[in-house]
């Protein structure tokens, strides 16, 4: 195939939610493609579900992160301690120890009633507004930029500061300008840790400042790499919630009769959670995670040369009919199969019991207390902040 004839990413989605055409019809050719990135350079796309666990659990492939690699998000923080991308083996399963039991499930449900009570708190500030208000300043993103300031154990009123810098940092870097803003946000994350945590010193609780202090002391992590998890939770912990909160609600008015089910049957809102994941997850036009071969390999028949670009397509993934039945169709009391909105293997995400907490909270009562909740402007209107890699939208106006 001709440089000139490779498919082209990314495949924007139609009114920013529904699947690219393009990408349906490319998965339908097969589980890998050879394409060519926004940067001009080719690699390869893996769109089925199989193939995607099989790169993603195989020490075969590096992480992102891990050289040589691509302008992305993870170029930026390219050895930094503590950064869980830049590591692989028993050095990532290390440090991913030492953070896993902030995240864990019992930790997470003493967190519930507090979500909750964020939640409805915000749910009131919502309605006080003049409409059309702006859910995303007043709903989807102070939500989880609180939840996530409590668990970490700095003030929420620090969240304008971090969250500019963590947009710096997730943003796509194509030229040496966003790369370099990039670095320098970053640095400044971590010095930002750096002085909060040296306050835990002297005020410690019951967050990860201070049990990340606790392994530092106890010889588990370095200063230094205590820093960069700290960082890295505040950089994902975040972000990628936001986003789903606004895909959801976009794919709920999209489809007001799984809305009316939701509505009707509150116990809907597990596998409803489960399936805005796995149809709408958070992201642009060409998500997923960037792997590198460390040898030649072979995907599904196809001959992948060491150390090319291999993507893996996590939203592509919920297309393949193989594991799937209908998969175009949006039905939240669809039967529950693992999806991959949250990746696979050593990586797996750390926060994803903290993550489908919060989503269920929002999305087990947004409709109950706002019964007329509606856009303010046609989806198409919506502005797609396209180059932070997460997504999602610079304002969502709504009325109710």
């Amino acid at each position: 195939m001709s440089e000139q004839r490779l498919p082209m990413l990314p495949m924007w989605r139609v009114d920013h939610i529904e699947p690219s055409p393009e990408m349906l019809a490319l998965r339908a050719n097969g589980p890998i493609h050879r394409v060519r990135f926004p940067s001009g350079g080719e690699g390869w796309w893996v769109t089925g579900y199989d193939e995607a666990k099989a790169v993603l659990s195989d020490a075969a492939f590096r992480p992102s992160g891990m050289p040589p690699a691509a302008f992305t998000p993870a170029t930026v923080i390219l050895g930094s301690p503590g950064w869980l991308g830049s590591h692989e083996g028993s050095e990532h399963a290390r440090l991913r120890t030492i953070v896993a039991p902030a995240f864990s499930s019992c930790r997470v449900k003493l967190l519930a009633q507090q979500v909750e009570a964020i939640a409805a708190q915000l749910f009131e500030t919502l309605a006080a507004q003049p409409q059309p208000a702006d859910l995303r300043r007043h709903l989807s993103f102070p939500l989880p930029a609180m939840v996530i300031s409590a668990l970490m154990g700095v003030l929420y009123e620090d969240h304008a500061f971090f969250a500019g810098l963590s947009d710096k940092v997730m943003t796509h870097q194509h030229e040496s300008g966003q790369r370099n803003a990039a670095r320098l946000a970053w640095e400044e994350l971590r010095a930002y840790i750096r002085r909060k945590m040296r306050d835990k010193r002297q005020d410690p609780g019951d967050n990860l400042l201070t049990d990340l202090l606790g392994a530092v002391d106890q010889g588990k992590a370095t200063e230094e790499e205590a820093i960069g998890l700290a960082a890295g939770m505040l950089v994902a912990g975040h972000e990628t919630t936001v986003s789903q909160i606004e895909f959801g609600l976009l794919a709920m008015f999209r489809h007001p009769q799984q809305r009316e089910r939701l509505v009707g049957d509150p116990s809907l809102v597990d596998k409803a959670v489960e399936e805005i994941l796995r149809m709408y997850p958070p992201g642009a036009g060409w998500d997923g995670i960037m792997r590198y071969p460390k040898t030649d390999v072979t995907i599904a028949g196809m001959h992948i040369p060491a150390e090319s670009k291999v993507l893996v397509g996590l939203p592509a993934t919920s297309f393949d009919p193989r594991h799937f039945d209908d998969p175009e169709i949006f039905d939240i009391g669809r039967e529950t199969k693992p999806h991959l909105a949250f990746s696979y293997g050593p990586h797996y995400c750390l926060g994803v019991e903290l993550a489908r907490l919060e989503l269920k909270v929002v999305f087990g009562s947004i409709f109950q207390r706002f019964p007329a909740l509606r856009l303010a402007v046609a989806p198409e209107e919506l502005k797609l902040r396209k180059e932070i890699i997460t997504g999602g939208f610079e304002a969502f106006p709504v009325l109710w």
